[in-house]
This record gives structure tokens, C-alpha cells and sequence, in this order.
């Protein structure tokens, strides 16, 4: 008698379990969109030399935080004169053209350069941004201003906010150097598109988040 009532109560639970997780999947995916294709992005800018010469003068290295404005190294161009004249040397300051943090130093003090050549490269990392590349399905699901939970690998347990900010107006292939089918086979095969998501990072609590690395986010659609 007791076997006889636990097989069906069984079966009830396991379909209320089955209903319930099916439930909450289409909840979900009616709530929010997921993925892990997203990496924090930062704009970097190039500082170069503005003449040719010697760079007499490094007074930055990489991590070190600087000023639009700032004078980072000196180039000293080669002495010219009129004839008859003393021949003289200029000095022509580098500056930078933003506040930001220097990610990479290109040339090193006393080398000869020219007009155009890389000295630092640097980055606001207060103007971080999340690019992440989205299903096309998802085009008119994803809106301007939506909430996005954001989680960076390397700072696992801890979630960052911020809002959609841009849809970018192409699918990623559209920049991509490799075509994505041979058009001169006659052979056709659909392939689903990614497009990509710039979303704003509000702040990063105190952690060291740089440009490149992986993340996850999870945007609210509803």
C-alpha cells in the first residue's frame, strides 16, 4: 500500500521538477542574456616623437601616471646654422595627450628617432569599457541604457556594474581580415553572426582591471 502511494508521489515531483527547471530557463533567458565572449576594453593612445633627433630625455616608465600636458622626454634635433653661422641644437619637449597610465615605453633614452616613431603608449583607466559580442538573434532584445552584471576572470566573486552603451552597427565579421566564406565556390553555409556590445564599467571597487582581460556579463533584458 505505502509502495503503492510513493511510486506516483515520485512521479508528481520528478515532473514538478522537470516543469519547474524548465520554467525557470525560459524565465531566465526572457530575463537576462549571458555570455562569456567579452573582455575589458580601454582606448589606447600613442604618444609619438614629434621631430627628428635624439631622445635626450625618458622620465616616464611603464605604470607610472601622467597628465594631458605632461612633458614625458626631451628630443634634441640635430644642429643646423646659416653659413658662416654657429651651427645650434633645439630642444622639442614630448607631451601626453591625456591623463592616463603608461602600458608600454617603445623607445629608450639617447636613441636617435624620427617624426611619427612610438615613444610610450598609454590608457585612461578610468574610461574602461566591457566589449562583448552578442548572438545576432539577440539584436532586438538588447537595448541602450540595460544593466549588465559584469565578472571578470580575474577577479572571481566579485561583480561589476554597469549599462549597455553602444550597439555597434556591424557584425565583429565585418572587421575581420579572413573572410568568413569563399563566395567564388558557390558553396553557401550560414554562420551565426556575433555583434558587437561596447558596455560602460562603473567603477572597479579598488581592483587592478587593465585592458585585454576576459570577462562574463550578464545583461538584464527585462
Amino acid at each position: 500500500m505505502r509502495r503503492a502511494i510513493l511510486i506516483p508521489l515520485l512521479i508528481v515531483l520528478i515532473v514538478l521538477a522537470i516543469a519547474g527547471g524548465v520554467g525557470y530557463y525560459i524565465y531566465n533567458g526572457y530575463m537576462y542574456y549571458s555570455t562569456d565572449d567579452a573582455q575589458v576594453s580601454g582606448n589606447i593612445v600613442s604618444v609619438y616623437a614629434p621631430a627628428n633627433g635624439r631622445l635626450t630625455t625618458l622620465d616616464v616608465k611603464v605604470g607610472d601616471t601622467i597628465k594631458q600636458g605632461q612633458t614625458i622626454g626631451t628630443i634634441t634635433t640635430a644642429a643646423t646654422g646659416a653659413a658662416g653661422a654657429a651651427a645650434t641644437a633645439t630642444t622639442v619637449n614630448v607631451t601626453s595627450p591625456i591623463n592616463g597610465t603608461v602600458l608600454q615605453t617603445s623607445a629608450v633614452q639617447g636613441q636617435g628617432v624620427v617624426a611619427g616613431l612610438t615613444v610610450v603608449q598609454l590608457t585612461d583607466l578610468t574610461q574602461l569599457t566591457v566589449t562583448a559580442y552578442i548572438d545576432e538573434s539577440q539584436m532586438n532584445n538588447v537595448k541602450v541604457g540595460q544593466d549588465v552584471d559584469i565578472h571578470v576572470d580575474a577577479f572571481s566573486g566579485t561583480t561589476f556594474s554597469g549599462k549597455v552603451q553602444t550597439i555597434v552597427q556591424a557584425a565583429a565579421s565585418t572587421f575581420s581580415l579572413l573572410p568568413t566564406q569563399d563566395n567564388a565556390s558557390g558553396n553557401f553555409t550560414k554562420v551565426g553572426q556575433r555583434v558587437p556590445v561596447i558596455i560602460t564599467l562603473d567603477g572597479t571597487g579598488g581592483n587592478d582591471v587593465v585592458p585585454g582581460l576576459s570577462a562574463t556579463v550578464t545583461i538584464h533584458l527585462h
